[in-house]
């Protein structure tokens, strides 16, 4: 099994070359993007002749299909906006494609995530798979809503709720900040009576009762993919679907966008004509690399950080209300970092199931060809796909609530 990674050295892509590189079944990693100094230092790191870096460019379509030619499967784990000529450079090689998220990026994300799956015919006729939005959020969470809607009859609704904590003595980026605070500024999706429609970032307010050690958490909607996606492809006369996430800075966040510095809209600053989300992405720090990472928690810089998401799905079964909620706390830094030295908890949560859905397509076990999101895979992968993120200490626990009459 060869795989490519695109994004190889960033954050998440740095876990999925880790973890693809431990694995017997696979023969070959490539780490590639445009700074082959991370790519090379992340090999040295990973110490295995399965791994190789290479410098390639995510916006030169010939030169993308000529490094997936040979492949299995490539990993898109840049940023969004590279999707669409990824997918068209991949499908030309002749390998497997997997991203990890579809927004944001210029066009609205319904319309993004049509235009992926427009390609889907194409990739049938080809005989290979698509796979979008494969992380842990969209990702884990497609998984365990389609593992509910099997359950039921009709679906009334999909809520995911989402949220974190860390402790830090300085910032450090977790995310792609060009993605994060995009994300934090665009109207997010809402599915409501049979329809998307958009709502004003951080509206929606409500407290949720999450496990401790998160306690009672603030959330508001977010733009993610889930609702657009389980909009499209779970049926069962769905009515409702929506997607809330917060944390203890989710007001610091709020207070940023207020004040306008998430704007797109040029302002003059003494004669000059600026872009205030373009310095204000351009001012924060990238993420750190794996060493980095594991310096910081040294140097008692980086203290500990976790993150908890719940699917809950509503629905009826043989005339009964049934509600399956499954909750997935993933494994805090400190953990984490027993098991793949160098993640943050953001990373090791992203990237791990990432992962794995890269090591199921790659050897063949998703028999499903076309453009699909993770909910159109089997219940049998699906499965497999819950059992290695046990296997990587990342459990899901399912809880089922039935109203008795």
């Amino acid at each position: 099994m060869k795989v490519l990674v695109v994004g190889g050295y960033g954050a998440q892509g740095s876990v999925i070359c880790t973890y693809l590189a431990r694995r017997p079944e696979v023969s070959e990693v490539v780490c590639a993007g445009r700074n082959l100094a991370k790519a090379k230092r992340l090999v040295e790191r990973l110490k295995s002749d399965k791994v190789s870096p290479k410098k390639l460019d995510a916006t030169k379509q010939d030169e993308l299909t000529s490094a997936a030619k040979g492949m299995d499967l490539v990993v898109n784990a840049t940023v969004p906006k590279y999707n669409l000529i990824l997918m068209d450079a991949v499908l030309k090689g002749g390998a497997h494609y997997q991203d990890l998220a579809s927004g944001p990026t210029d066009t609205p994300m319904d319309e993004f995530i049509s235009q992926q799956i427009e390609r889907s015919s194409k990739y049938e006729d080809a005989g290979l798979t698509a796979l979008i939005n494969t992380g842990s959020s969209p990702g884990v969470t497609n998984i365990l809503a389609r593992h509910a809607a099997d359950k039921l009859d009709k679906v009334d609704e999909i809520k995911i709720r989402y949220t974190g904590l860390m402790e830090t003595k300085e910032f450090i980026s977790i995310w792609s900040p060009e993605t994060m605070w995009a994300d934090m500024a665009e109207e997010p999706f809402l599915y409501e009576n049979g329809k998307l429609k958009r709502v004003p970032p951080f509206s929606g307010e409500e407290v949720y009762p999450f496990p401790e050690p998160f306690g009672s958490q603030k959330l508001v909607h977010h733009h993610h993919e889930e609702v657009v996606t389980l909009s499209r492809f779970i049926g069962k006369g769905l009515k409702y679907a929506d997607f809330k996430m917060g944390d203890p800075d989710i007001y610091i966040a709020k207070a940023i966008w207020q004040i306008g510095l998430l704007s797109k809209k040029p302002v003059d600053v003494r004669g000059t004509k600026v872009v205030p989300r373009e310095v204000f992405v351009s001012a924060i720090p990238p993420p750190l690399a794996m060493e980095e990472v594991q310096q910081k928690i040294k140097e008692g810089i980086l203290v500990d950080a976790s993150e908890f998401a719940i699917v809950e799905v509503a629905g009826e079964k043989a005339d009964e209300t049934i509600r399956y909620t499954y909750e997935w706390p993933t494994l805090n830094i400190r953990e984490a970092n027993k098991i793949m030295p160098g993640v943050t908890q953001e990373s090791y949560c992203t990237g791990v199931p990432a992962a794995i859905f890269a090591w199921m397509l790659g050897r063949g076990d998703i028999k499903t060809t076309g453009v699909i999101a993770p909910e159109c895979l089997d219940l049998e992968v699906r499965n497999v796909i819950l059992s290695k993120l046990t296997e990587m200490k990342m459990p899901v626990y399912e809880k089922m609530k039935r109203t008795l009459s």
